[in-house]
């Protein structure tokens, strides 16, 4: 016994000197750095965290147990599981603040998870220390145990938003489409198709809060811009660049994306990345704009319905008992609609599949107007089974065994519309037998051994039907490509040579270096690398007869053609931000941020940036930019007023120039941009530089009164 008190007297004492040492980390957050063999172990953070749950959570039911005297036995237990459970909430925040100092996380989005682990572990260490007197008063037992959970719940949630998302919790309760509510009339791409995909596989560790690899995929213009690897896609290269290629990866790769134990995509969403890519990756493309038999609009139409195809079925439900007999795991059948009689079949399972599988549908077979069949090791001789489905409407037959002779059995299907025969050994004269069906609409056929040649006749043949082959080089595509920027580096300290490429070799590419929209007629064409020797935006869009004018690419360079010896910051930016200033070496190390204001390179400031340069040989100096974002839904706007100052010593400056930033009159999306302040050319050996944030924020602003943010990531001195 005298033992087992030592122990406990041990880990009580370790646990008060943890929690010192993490109120201390807590309050000098901004200053701490975390070396390389320290991460490792705050990335142990998430196997830990699950401890403090349980037993925190335990030791609640054990103590409530234990107002009765007929478990005053169970005291010693009851100790030892408060201890561990204090002991085990310390180690899990100290963990996670160790966590906290990698990149890619975002300081306000850590804040409440942060200080809610923290108050868990100062609660569950005087719970314990406490327990005697607690426990004689049910209050303050309640109290206590309930403070502890609701903390610890709180803390949960803002760790699983960090990690999955703000709607992660209630995500099975909010109320959203499954897919796209919208018809193919007016179905976007991007929008539609592409934006859900990355919203359910990537955006959980791209996102504001957990920008990794600083990425953010939240905005068009985020995604544009990339993260610290770079850009995302590449059309003019082979493999269509950086996204397709960690898609690709074996799921063992550190690097493989989705990372492993995630959900993984699907065929079909690498598919419609691959071909979106590939296309040109517009963001306001619509999926009837591409060509009749283009590979992307073949996958994308099977997601959307035409709006002549509502119908009202005219048979009666099947019994509902039938249908929840023939659910298996590897057999769904599912209503097409609440309410609705049609019924959708999808099979699962390669393996597990037998031909009798669709003879027990026959049970229900006037019910199904859906099959889903593809990749099921399906021959000619079970579409005779389903050649009796008689109001089947969609087919999909994709990838099965199927050699095209069973086809004749399918004639019958007179409301038969969307057939899918990808991937399969069909025979151009083999789907002749399928002209008695009136109502057939698509049929897929890419991935076999038809070509175009064969098309014309089948066209002669159904002329109501559209026979999709897929992309075989040769499709029209309606609108060009991007152009895209090869060079890479934004800060250059005399020259650069720009590289712009196009896919389509053929294209004309005119450009700009001021930031004015190019034309067809009067801006520069592109013909070889551009020489820059002065900061520019350059906006670049390609031509060409016969097709739509692409997009515009637009990118900022910088010139910094002095650097200067040293900085010191007179006036501190915010706490979140102090670390990430290195005492404002950040501002001089010719990174440039993106418009995640959360990555390294920004430093934030709601008083007014002051800071020295400092010269150890006099430098002829006649302009300063000031790297800045803007981000007027995060309240970052413009500064009101930049100054810069210079002379021979600090005690020596005089105004060498002002600038008063242009502001925004509306809400715009994010963007950074240089405020260049130009003035009289001069020798100095210090420049102070000033910039002032605004102090109240606009009326048509929704923080109208507030104090605006400064963010600052480069100094360029020319």
């Amino acid at each position: 016994m005298m033992k087992q008190l030592k122990w406990r007297e041990l880990f009580f004492n370790g646990c008060i000197a943890l929690n010192s040492l993490l109120l201390f980390l807590l309050i000098f957050d901004p200053y701490l750095r975390v070396p390389a063999y320290m991460q490792v172990l705050g990335r142990a953070h998430p196997l830990m965290l699950h401890f403090p749950i349980v037993l925190l959570l335990a030791a609640f039911l054990l103590e409530w147990l234990l107002r009765s005297p007929r478990q005053r036995p169970l005291l010693p237990i009851a100790d030892t599981l408060l201890l561990a459970a204090a002991f085990t909430t310390v180690v899990t925040a100290l963990m996670g603040l160790l966590l906290s100092k990698e990149e890619g996380y975002d300081s306000d989005a850590l804040y409440m998870h942060k200080w809610m682990g923290a108050a868990c572990s100062f609660l569950s260490i005087g719970w314990y220390a406490f327990r005697s007197r607690i426990r004689g008063h049910s209050g303050a037992l309640i109290a206590t145990g309930f403070s502890c959970c609701m903390v610890l719940l709180i803390a949960g949630h803002k760790g699983a938003a960090i990690t999955h998302g703000n709607d992660f919790l209630l995500a099975p309760v909010i109320s959203k489409t499954t897919g796209p509510a919208v018809p193919l009339q007016t179905a976007v791409i991007y929008t539609h198709l592409i934006q859900p995909i990355l919203e359910n596989k990537c955006m959980g560790c791209h996102n504001r809060n957990k920008a990794k690899g600083e990425l953010i995929m939240e905005t068009t213009q985020l995604l544009l811009r990339g993260g610290k690897n770079g850009k995302l896609w590449d059309t003019t290269a082979a493999d269509l660049g950086l996204l397709m290629q960690r898609i690709h990866l074996p799921p063992d790769s550190k690097e493989h994306m989705p990372p492993k134990g995630k959900p993984q995509l699907t065929e079909e969403e690498t598919s419609l990345l691959y071909l979106w890519i590939k296309d040109g990756a517009s963001f306001t493309k619509k999926v009837v704009d591409l060509p009749g038999g283009d590979s992307l609009r073949m996958l994308a139409s099977s997601f959307f319905k035409n709006d002549d195809e509502e119908e009202a079925y005219d048979f009666a439900a099947a019994d509902e008992q039938l249908i929840t007999g023939l659910n298996t795991e590897y057999r769904v059948i599912t209503p097409l609609a609440q309410g609705s009689p049609a019924l959708a079949v999808d099979f699962y399972g390669t393996a597990a599949f037998k031909a009798a599988q669709l003879k027990d549908l026959e049970k229900i077979k006037n019910n199904i107007v859906s099959l889903q069949l593809s990749r099921m090791p399906v021959t000619d001789e079970d579409l005779k089974t389903i050649g009796a489905f008689r109001n089947l409407r969609t087919l999909n037959l994709s990838f099965t065994a199927i050699k095209g002779n069973g086809l004749r059995y399918l004639s019958g299907l007179q409301h038969l519309r969307q057939l899918s025969l990808s991937g399969t050994g069909v025979q151009p004269a083999q789907l002749h037998v399928l002209a008695p069906i009136k109502t057939l609409h698509t049929v897929q056929i890419w991935n076999t051994s038809l070509t175009t040649n064969d098309l014309a006749a089948l066209k002669a043949r159904f002329p109501q039907t559209a026979f999709n082959i897929g992309y075989k080089g040769d499709t029209v595509i309606a609108k060009l490509s991007t152009p895209v920027f090869k060079t890479q580096q934004r800060i250059f300290k005399n020259n650069l040579l720009l590289e712009i490429k196009n896919p389509i070799k053929s294209a004309v590419t005119r450009y700009t270096l001021d930031g004015s929209e190019p034309d067809s007629l009067q801006s520069p064409v592109y013909r070889q690398p551009i020489p820059i020797s002065q900061a520019a935006t350059v906006k670049a869009r390609s031509y060409l007869p016969g097709w739509i004018t692409s997009d515009v690419a637009k990118e900022s360079f910088y010139k910094s053609s002095i650097q200067p010896d040293s900085i010191q910051l007179i006036t501190a930016p915010e706490k979140a931000y102090q670390a990430r200033a290195q005492e404002g070496k950040a501002l001089i190390d010719a990174l440039l941020g993106n418009e995640n204001f959360g990555t390294k390179e920004w430093i934030g400031y709601k008083v007014p940036f002051e800071a020295y340069l400092f010269f150890k040989q006099p430098a002829t100096v006649s302009s300063v930019t000031f790297g800045s974002l803007v981000s007027v839904n995060s309240f970052i706007m413009p500064a009101h007023e930049l100054q810069v100052w210079g002379g021979a010593s600090a005690q020596s400056l005089k105004l060498l120039g002002r600038l008063q930033p242009v502001q925004p009159t509306a809400v715009v999306p994010a963007y950074t941009t240089g405020y260049e302040c130009h003035f009289t050319a001069q020798p100095v050996q210090v420049i102070k530089l000033i910039a002032k944030p605004v102090t109240s924020l606009p009326s048509w602003h929704t923080g109208k009164g507030q104090k605006a943010w400064v963010f600052l990531d480069e100094i360029l001195v020319n």
